[in-house]
């Protein structure tokens, strides 16, 4: 029993590292908007917490999409924020107008906010969402 336990974690585990690897993250807010000029992209900001389940679950099921690890690292991005990590993260989420996780914010190059999205979404409805955003600021 101790086995399926510890393997059962071990897997865990290594889906969400697959799913945190796999995007690309940065870790700060400056240095992605910096990247996002340089690369001419847009900027997804997930504003999570350590122990919110439905970001957990945002991570294991909709990160880890092959569709739309793929349409991430093409055309955004992305950065993970934690408010309760830093005063600096606790200054952004506020500024993003976050009242609950996941909130996902897009942001211009610039740091405008073009769009968010309050809560999980499926993959399929996520990707549906990073067109809709993308198409958005072509426009512009």
């Amino acid at each position: 029993m101790r086995t399926f336990i510890a393997a059962t974690i071990t897997t865990l585990v290594a889906v969400s590292a697959s799913a945190w690897a796999s995007v690309g993250w940065e870790q700060d807010y400056d240095t992605a908007l910096a990247k996002a000029k340089k690369e001419s992209k847009l900027v997804m900001v997930d504003v999570y917490t350590d122990w919110c389940g439905w970001c957990k679950k945002l991570d294991r099921d909709t990160y880890s999409n092959k569709d739309v690890e793929t349409k991430l690292t093409k055309e955004f991005i992305a950065l993970r924020i934690n408010p309760e990590k830093s005063a600096r993260n606790k200054k952004l989420a506020r500024q993003f107008g976050t009242h609950g996780y996941p909130h996902i914010v897009f942001l211009d190059a610039q740091g405008k906010k073009l769009s968010e999205i309050a809560g999980y979404v499926p993959a399929s409805e996520f990707l549906s969402y990073l067109n809709q955003v993308s198409e958005q600021a072509r426009k512009k």
